[in-house]
């Protein structure tokens, strides 16, 4: 890298965390804000809240590193750094802060605040329909980043991990559906674990249903956490959704290890730096 090159990526990569420090404090403000709201509802005592408000704080500080860790990727394929966010990234950082909201709320005794239970179902929705908008706005502004990609698929594997740790927390959901919420750290665990024993590791194929069926799952856990389904159709959702998206890493698992596919359908080697 050139002089110069170098002078404009360390330029643009302080513009990004002056941005991304800006933002984060706006959320934490924002956190403090929600919390001081929830303080004022019958259901919630000051303990309660208190408790809320450091998990969300601490959930949101984990997606901020994150997101900082990822800057240097905020650019197109080859071509040089942004100095600014995007419209896009800013949508999926917003839906973190939801998130986070979302993931306070496992914390809360449901047994004594169940008047509350619309706050994360109607947080949790607003995350997922975000999730349809900030793509958009990526390809639309033709701002599709490797810092906006990675930060996307991040935040939508930790949004089903905290709505279906809240859906058992509050007795919503089955235990047994916790594996649904983890299935995607456990997958990329296994995949890093693999390649460390040097085995081959292949990529996987293009399969328009991998990105439903997490579309589907982000909409039934969103009906799932408020209190209209009754607990039957929540069992029969769980068995229907939980079990294909379950069913859906092991199929994959079978491509990444290379048990399935040959010839032209055979994934190519994934090639680690």
């Amino acid at each position: 890298m050139s002089g110069s090159n170098r002078v404009r990526r360390e330029s643009a990569l302080a513009s990004l965390r002056r941005r991304l420090g800006g933002f984060a404090s706006v959320a934490a403000l924002a956190t403090l804000f929600v919390a001081s709201a929830l303080s004022t509802t019958r259901a919630a005592t000051t303990a309660a809240v208190g408790t809320w408000f450091l998990v969300a704080a601490a959930v949101l500080a984990v997606e901020l590193w994150w997101a900082l860790r990822q800057l240097d990727r905020n650019r197109r394929a080859g071509e040089t750094l942004f100095a600014r966010l995007g419209a896009g990234n800013l949508v999926t950082l917003g839906r973190g802060v939801l998130l986070a909201w979302v993931a306070a709320f496992v914390v809360v005794d449901w047994a004594e605040t169940a008047a509350l239970l619309w706050i994360p179902a109607a947080l949790y929705g607003t995350a997922a329909a975000l999730d349809l908008l900030d793509g958009t706005l990526a390809r639309r502004n033709d701002r599709v980043t490797g810092f906006g990609t990675t930060l996307d698929l991040e935040y939508d594997a930790l949004g089903v991990l905290v709505a279906c740790s809240v859906g058992v927390a509050a007795g919503l959901l089955p235990v047994w559906y916790l594996p649904v919420g983890f299935a995607r750290y456990a997958f990329g665990l296994a995949r890093d674990l693999r390649r460390r024993r040097g085995a081959p590791v292949y990529d996987l194929p293009p399969r328009v249903g991998r990105r439903l069926l997490a579309g589907l799952q982000m909409a039934f856990l969103a009906v799932a956490l408020s209190p209209v389904p009754d607990q039957r159709a929540r069992a029969v959702g769980a068995v229907a959704f939980g079990g294909a998206l379950l069913l859906g890493f092991a199929r994959d698992w079978l491509y990444v290890s290379g048990r399935v596919g040959d010839g032209a359908t055979k994934p190519t080697e994934h090639v680690v730096d």
